[in-house]
């Protein structure tokens, strides 16, 4: 059975712990990474999940790059949830947003064209 490699990018919203948990438990999961420009937000998750310094970053393109998951779970503000998906998208990895997706259906049709391009690649 495939053990799914995932990493935590944007901790803006504090529901992040309780997805990383979910991935912590799960058998067929493992958290490879966690990354936030704030390193502060970033100590709690270290600890409770026993992450290494090679697993904890506050620069989301070193962590995709070192790391390579297979799926990104994004809880960037939501404001900021296209910007994300454009961000992660170029890495080849799944993303998981939290809701609201989108905050218009314009960035729902950008967000999903950057993940098409990424299935492309």
């Amino acid at each position: 059975m495939k053990t799914w490699r995932i990493a935590g990018i944007n901790f803006d919203h504090f529901h992040m712990g309780d997805l990383l948990r979910m991935v912590h438990e799960h058998p067929s999961a493992e958290i490879v990474a966690i990354s936030d420009e704030q390193p502060e937000r970033l100590v709690v998750a270290t600890r409770n999940f026993g992450l290494g310094e090679g697993q904890v970053f506050t620069d989301y393109r070193a962590c995709l790059e070192q790391t390579r998951p297979d799926l990104v779970i994004l809880c960037p503000a939501a404001s900021c949830h296209g910007e994300w998906v454009e961000k992660v998208a170029p890495y080849g990895a799944h993303v998981i947003m939290e809701k609201p997706y989108a905050g218009t259906l314009a960035e729902a049709d950008a967000m999903a064209k950057a993940m098409e391009r990424r299935a492309r690649s």
